[in-house]
């Protein structure tokens, strides 16, 4: 009697083992499932529905886009559709692979963060863009990663506030506040030492440069004083509209050349020219864009 209640007790301890194992591979082989369910939805690229409306994740190649220097099979841009409409992250490279340019979309317009980059893979400006134009903090930087410009714009994108240009060395070469538009009477210029430059306005405050590496900003700048007040602007009474990015225009530099002129789509030079001057304003570079892509340069 006690040897059958012995192994009655052990059949049901190999029974409970038994069913516990079961469980368990019960369990691996749902997870499993699951993960496989989830990696066909998610591997799913460049689909078309039934009304012919690209959705979900695409990643273009020049098959689709047909870009000039670019080969037939490299990726160009990639991003997602919902019903035909590019929404949210799109991202869009160079022909050496590098990323050129991170814009937002909504409603297949570009509206939210957006950066540039040079070829190099450094910023070259960063900012938000909306209703065709920038607004808010704007920033732009050399091609050696130190910042060219750091601006102010309201929602209308006109420039108000403090705006800072900087020297290729990341020391501020002219600092000032724009008011609706419109510079207002405490311009000060500076030279690439942080000296005071009097060559066109009256020497400005004393700077004190905190830090002088590639995260330098604006309010790591401090102006001794209250005000910079230097010259008195005559300000147009109504401010200055701004180009919303679409169609012929030509972008003037602060001594009035012109960096850019030609045809431009939701801010972006399809065709025309980008001019570079040396410190003198003597020109010294051309480039020729056609279809987004720079086709020539001339250097003189």
């Amino acid at each position: 009697m006690k040897h059958f209640q012995r192994k009655k007790v052990e059949s049901s301890s190999i029974y409970n083992i038994l069913r516990l194992v079961i469980n368990k591979i019960s369990l691996l082989i749902c997870a499993l499932l699951c993960n496989l369910n989830t990696f066909s939805q998610n591997d799913t690229i460049n689909f078309t529905d039934e009304q012919n409306k690209k959705q979900g994740y695409w990643i273009l190649t020049n098959h689709q886009k047909k870009l000039p220097g670019y080969r037939a099979d490299q990726k160009v841009e990639e991003g997602y559709f919902i019903d035909n409409k590019k929404e949210g992250k799109w991202v869009f490279y160079y022909r050496n692979g590098k990323t050129k340019h991170v814009l937002y979309y909504q409603h297949g317009v570009p509206d939210g963060k957006a950066t540039f980059y040079y070829k190099n893979g450094t910023i070259r400006e960063t900012g938000t863009w909306k209703n065709n134009r920038w607004v808010g903090e704007y920033r732009q930087y050399y091609e050696n990663g130190n910042p060219k410009n750091h601006f102010k714009y309201d929602n209308r994108g006109v420039k108000n506030g403090k705006q800072v240009y900087f020297h290729e060395n990341g020391n501020p070469s002219l600092i000032g506040t724009w008011d609706n538009g419109n510079e207002a009477g405490d311009l000060a210029e500076y030279k690439e030492d942080g000296s005071a430059n009097t060559e066109r306005y009256k020497a400005g405050p004393e700077l004190n440069i905190k830090n002088k590496g590639d995260s330098i900003v604006v309010d790591s700048i401090v102006i001794k004083g209250d005000s910079l007040k230097i010259i008195h602007y005559q300000k147009s009474k109504e401010p200055l509209i701004p180009f919303d990015g679409n169609g012929y225009h030509e972008f003037k530099d602060r001594n009035g050349n012109t960096t850019k002129s030609g045809e431009f789509e939701d801010g972006l030079l399809i065709n025309g020219k980008i001019f570079k001057y040396d410190e003198k304003g003597n020109l010294i570079l051309t480039k020729v864009v056609k279809d987004r892509n720079i086709i020539k340069v001339i250097r003189k």
